[in-house]
């Protein structure tokens, strides 16, 4: 691993994590989101190392298949966040959002090699862009929603408002393998073929979860679809991956153990992987440090079910 983590203190979290856990800017992505090229390598978004007491910068992270690992995109400015998300032929896109609401400045990369290239220039008009759920299509139009709002942005970038069902605030899109989209409505999921939506499943989030990790944190993360329409959510807020049937039934497959959490999934090769966390429990947070810090690990639910830890982050 090729980057030095600066082992202090920064009370600068403190406020920020507070802020995220009473605010509806925690259903995006702050520190969270996974997703598989074409070739196996794993990315993944996280803080990058903290090296002052006055900045904090969101970065995209890149797992080879060799378990070496660089991150290859770092917000522009503090504080920032990046969601990640990815088409059906597994191109890799990151929004970011940085500075202060309401004044966000949102840009959307394709992480390319060895330049990353802005799709969407920088821009704080959330008419034409807004960080909150992307999807981008094979073609590279561009579904993204603010608050219970869709929109669909072409390739001339002219950006239209999709008619919906009313829709709670939309957290979490995701592709179905007939280029379908999922929709994540409050805890109710959709699919959306073009012209109509379907309610797949309802009522997913418990309302009094018994492994919440902290106050305000009862939040679905991140969601994928299979080639069988399956549907796979990682649900931070009950420390689990919930794999949701064709005919909408629920069951959960994978526990995450205290301190861990999920908060990124995606499927290769029919099978399961999950970023998840550790939770800080002292008076300060800390980032990338353990006893008690914020470190990532990645997990794999192979085809049998087995579950093997193919990425855990050591400090030197």
């Amino acid at each position: 691993m090729n980057f030095r983590v600066i082992n202090k203190t920064k009370s600068l979290f403190v406020l920020i994590l507070l802020t995220l856990s009473l605010s509806p800017i925690l259903e995006s992505h702050p520190w969270g989101g996974l997703v598989i090229d074409w070739d196996g390598n794993i990315y993944f978004t996280f803080i990058c190392p903290i090296d002052d007491d006055n900045n904090h910068y969101a970065c995209v992270w890149k797992i080879a298949p060799n378990n070496e690992m660089d991150h290859v995109l770092r917000a522009r400015r503090s504080p920032s966040d990046i969601i990640l998300s990815r088409n059906l032929d597994r191109e890799i896109f990151a929004a970011e959002r940085s500075g202060q609401n309401p004044n966000h400045n949102n840009i959307l990369w394709k992480i390319d090699a060895p330049t990353n290239r802005a799709l969407i220039p920088a821009t704080s008009d959330q008419t034409q862009f807004h960080i909150q759920s992307i999807s981008v299509s094979k073609a590279q139009e561009i579904y993204f929603s603010k608050d219970s709002d869709i929109f669909f942005r072409d390739s001339l970038n002219k950006t239209t408002k999709l008619n919906t069902p009313d829709f709670e605030r939309i957290n979490l899109t995701a592709w179905g393998p007939d280029e379908e989209l999922y929709i994540m409505s409050g805890d109710d999921i959709y699919i959306y073929d073009g012209e109509e939506y379907k309610l797949l499943a309802s009522n997913l989030k418990k309302r009094n979860p018994e492994d919440i990790p902290f106050s305000g944190a009862n939040i679905f993360f991140d969601m994928v679809v299979d080639e069988s329409k399956n549907v796979y959510l990682a649900y931070y807020g009950n420390r689990e991956v919930i794999k949701i049937s064709p005919d909408g039934i629920a069951s959960t497959i994978l526990k995450s153990e205290r301190p861990w959490s999920p908060h990124g999934i995606d499927i290769y090769n029919g099978e399961v992987y999950v970023l998840e966390s550790t939770i800080g429990d002292g008076k300060w947070w800390r980032f990338w440090e353990e006893d008690p810090g914020i470190i990532p690990r990645v997990r794999k639910i192979s085809t049998d079910g087995t579950v093997s830890t193919i990425y855990s982050f050591k400090p030197h």
